[in-house]
């Protein structure tokens, strides 16, 4: 690893003992907050757990109270001199205003508590502030860099942009542990920033196990229908799979399309806003618009229903890291078709577990959509696939192995930490 002594002062301590894992989350339990950040520790930490790792998740806000339970972060919890503090970094600071919120308010949840490590994603840059007060290393986990996920929101690169985009790149560049759950969100990553990140392995997300009595069925399926999860928004293509579901539905007076998740709007290529009611009004004559269905945000449990229900699941982001969606979709064993675009290719191999389109190109989905439809031999033989390619690639399991492994060489390394006036300070406040 990559690490100058100059600027760090001392060892991190190497504990011969059961290794104590924590674990941020922007929210809390897995299955009732619909984020894949929030899944993927949902998954990842009873499996470290299995291997002997005692985890603990920190939690941004707690949904339910359910086990195992989380530590809930609140501003409203910090003694009033670290406030005051706070107030100062942020409005001094160059950064994003919002990574020393965040940063200060889990290394406030660590106090109490003996932690080997801590894991956290790169928004805000909030895990160099967490790293400067805490002595343990933090792992910084690429879940999705605000310079590709504004990019395919559409949203401007303006000040708060370049700010929010420097913080990261400062995370990034100073972690003492990186990793990526694809390769390409890594290569962005590296070229984005010209950083060589020699210490950073790419271990993908863990899919869930499915029963095979669970996954999906041609007898089981509606053969009309189109499974369509994600936001209403540029990012996830909501906009896409309804001007493909308009060339559908021309040749195939009988196709419905079943519409699930939040309306975020978007604004199209001429500028202007839509919500997902004027979006439909404006693409879709009055007799197709009844041909879709707009389910708006559903619970987990109903969203599996829908899998196994729908004939085909469609993934039109423009962009993605690794997206839950589409790897509940091939986990499900559903037939599936997908933008050929960030690290979809990686988890959806094309031609074997589903069909790829180009990004963007609502005509080619609609064609791969059409191509499903006339040949169910094909979407079977594809589901099949998918869902025995996602157990045995993408295990619980083996994610957490190669996870523990990566951790390991952290704590086996002689890793430095930096002598940190902030730290002193902070714990100085503890009680003030």
């Amino acid at each position: 690893m990559d690490v100058s002594a100059s600027n760090y002062t001392d060892h991190y301590p190497i504990r011969q003992m059961t290794r104590s894992v924590a674990l941020y989350s922007p929210g809390w339990p897995s299955g009732h907050v619909p984020n894949g950040i929030v899944t993927y520790v949902g998954s990842v930490a009873p499996a470290l757990n299995a291997l002997g790792v005692q985890t603990r998740v920190i939690a941004g806000f707690v949904a339910a109270e359910e086990s195992p339970p989380a530590v809930n972060l609140g501003l409203e919890r910090m003694p009033r001199t670290r406030k005051m503090l706070l107030r100062a970094l942020r409005q001094y600071s160059s950064a994003s205003p919002d990574g020393p919120s965040l940063g200060w308010s889990i290394a406030q949840g660590l106090e109490g508590k003996r932690y080997d490590l801590l894991e956290m994603e790169e928004t805000f840059g909030a895990a160099w502030y967490t790293q400067q007060l805490v002595s343990v290393p933090v792992v910084v986990r690429l879940h999705g860099p605000w310079f590709l996920n504004a990019t395919a929101l559409g949203l401007p690169h303006d000040e708060a942009f370049h700010r929010r985009d420097l913080a990261e790149r400062r995370c990034i560049a100073d972690a003492v542990g990186l990793t990526a759950p694809s390769q390409d969100v890594l290569n962005q990553v590296r070229e984005r920033y010209d950083l060589e990140l020699p210490h950073a392995v790419v271990i993908p997300n863990p899919a869930p196990l499915i029963p095979e009595e669970k996954q999906w069925s041609l007898e089981g399926s509606d053969r009309k229908s189109i499974l369509f999860v994600g936001r209403f928004d540029r990012h996830k293509g909501g906009d896409l799979i309804i001007e493909a579901f308009r060339q559908i539905a021309n040749v195939r007076p009988d196709a419905q399309l079943i519409f699930v998740g939040p309306d975020r709007g978007l604004r199209d290529d001429a500028a202007k806003d839509y919500d997902l009611p004027s979006f439909l009004e404006s693409r879709l004559p009055l007799e197709m618009r009844g041909r879709v269905h707009v389910m708006g945000p559903l619970p987990s449990d109903q969203i599996e229903m829908l899998r196994r229900k729908a004939y085909l699941t469609v993934v039109a982001s423009r962009y993605e890291n690794f997206p839950l969606a589409l790897v509940e979709a091939l986990s499900f064993g559903c037939p599936t078709v997908a933008a050929n675009t960030g690290g979809i290719p990686e988890i959806l191999l094309a031609g074997r577990t589903g069909l790829l389109f180009r990004a963007g190109d609502a005509a080619e989905l609609a064609e791969n959509v059409a191509t499903l439809f006339a040949n169910p031999d094909l979407a079977v033989t594809l589901g099949r696939q998918a869902s025995a390619d996602m157990a045995k690639r993408l295990s619980p399991a083996a994610v957490a192995r190669s996870t523990l492994d990566y951790y390991q060489t952290l704590w086996d390394a002689p890793l430095l930490h930096r002598s940190s006036a902030w730290r002193k300070l902070y714990k100085a406040t503890r009680f003030i």
